[in-house]
């Protein structure tokens, strides 16, 4: 008997539930559509003391009035949708960071550009008495603007502000580092630090100048968000280029290793209750980024003939003449350990402390009890980009098949999902192959 759809025991009354997009420490979201066909993407908010859910509700009450281009839009959905579940649009482009180490710097009209739309939709956030918190190269988009060529500076993750995390380190204002709670100010430091970062190194004491009171030490010296907008308006700008996706494909690689970690807020807090608080942002952030480059999570790949165990699927990777064979080994051996559940030898496919193994054991648990059945991922077009001695770059094709999920005897059908091109990023991991981290090719 086929039942409607959960996600971790929550129905999906409503929406139609795709492949996963990304995956935080909080677990992962997921694609699907609405009613109507629309595309969005969606997460299970977790539990959270009474009074930390009271300040989400009040900031996703207000995030949804919102209807800003430079804000990632948070969804009014139907009664019947369940209230635990976050219904956001999905942003597609890369995002800034994937932009500025594929172009190695944009020029200083560009950044300033990008400064101009940020500037705008903190001004936005900031008159609804909201503050972004957490304003920085990953948590900006860059969505094609089909007038122009160029592209719309789009902020995502929302609701940094109610988790115990203080920002992104080398973009965190003077006052947060000494401990104080990020206000309005702290966003406009964030912005003009940002923009300067992202400009080419020969342009960047231009940039530095025009933003040179957005970054005062002291807080109530710099420019409001909305202050600063007009001021930008009368510089020189050009809109952002988006370069194409075969480039943007290394890039979103390159830009997720040298991502900068997460500032935690100072608290005195026991440790368990910190980690309930800081589940908050991290089970919100991947639905609202979102975006077609520097996905972290692989796809759901479906199982393949056969079953092995960790060490046999070691072994067959091992074996493998050729790196496109290796891809399609990793990927029967992966679909595997989804199949039954098994944590070892999912970890077994991908490197040791790689962002993979973080993202797939998030994955496997995020399905808590749902078990997987009648899968198949097919893998086409397998290309070498790259290839070392102990280190590569392999693009394929993946296609996944129709196939069933199982939560607590109720059988969910999930229909087949189109082709999707990925960039595995592979290490020799002791005397085999393994994953290390995963991005589209988009």
């Amino acid at each position: 008997m086929t039942t409607p759809a959960t996600l971790r025991g929550v129905p999906l009354t409503g929406l139609r539930l795709g492949a996963p997009l990304g995956s935080g420490s909080g677990g992962v979201a997921w694609a699907a559509s609405t009613e109507s066909g629309e595309q969005v993407a969606v997460r299970v908010l977790p539990d959270v003391d009474p009074a930390t859910q009271a300040a989400r509700e009040r900031r996703l009450a207000l995030l949804r009035t919102l209807d800003h281009p430079g804000l990632a839009r948070v969804r009014t959905m139907p009664e019947h949708v369940d209230d635990r579940l976050v219904v956001t649009d999905l942003v597609p482009g890369p995002t800034l960071a994937t932009v500025r180490t594929s172009r190695m710097g944009l020029p200083a009209a560009e950044s300033l550009s990008v400064a101009h739309h940020l500037a705008g939709a903190l001004a936005e956030l900031h008159r609804h008495g909201l503050v972004h918190g957490d304003v920085a190269p990953t948590n900006v988009v860059l969505a094609h603007r089909e007038a122009d060529g160029g592209a719309q500076p789009v902020l995502v993750d929302l609701l940094a502000d109610l988790a115990g995390e203080a920002g992104t380190t080398g973009f965190v204002a003077p006052e947060v580092r000494a401990g104080q709670v990020a206000g309005p100010a702290a966003d406009v430091w964030a912005l003009a630090t940002v923009c300067v970062w992202c400009t080419h190194v020969g342009d960047r004491d231009r940039v530095a100048r025009a933003l040179a009171a957005a970054t005062a030490e002291d807080p109530h010296a710099r420019p409001s968000a909305g202050s600063l907008t007009a001021q930008l308006a009368d510089l020189h700008r050009e809109p952002v280029q988006v370069p194409p996706p075969s480039v943007l494909a290394g890039a979103a690689l390159r830009a997720k290793a040298q991502a900068a970690p997460t500032v935690l807020r100072p608290t005195r807090r026991r440790r368990a209750r910190h980690r309930r608080v800081t589940s908050v942002r991290r089970a919100v952030v991947a639905m609202l980024v979102a975006v077609a480059v520097a996905v972290p999570t692989w796809l759901l790949w479906p199982e393949d003939q056969g079953r092995t165990s960790a060490q046999e699927g070691s072994a067959v990777v091992g074996s493998s003449t050729s790196l496109t064979e290796v891809v399609t080994d990793l990927v029967r051996a992966r679909d595997d350990a989804l199949v039954a559940a098994d944590a070892s030898a999912l970890a077994a496919v991908t490197a040791a402390g790689s962002p993979a193994r973080s993202d797939d054991l998030a994955l496997l648990e995020s399905l808590g009890e749902t078990r997987l059945s009648g899968l198949r991922t097919t893998v086409g077009d397998a290309e070498v980009l790259e290839a070392t001695e102990r280190t590569a770059l392999v693009q394929a094709v993946l296609t996944q098949g129709a196939h069933e999920r199982t939560t607590a005897g109720s059988i969910e059908q999930v229909p087949a999902q189109p082709p999707r091109c990925v960039v595995l990023a592979l290490r020799l991991d002791g005397p085999h192959w393994a994953v290390e981290r995963v991005s589209s090719c988009d």
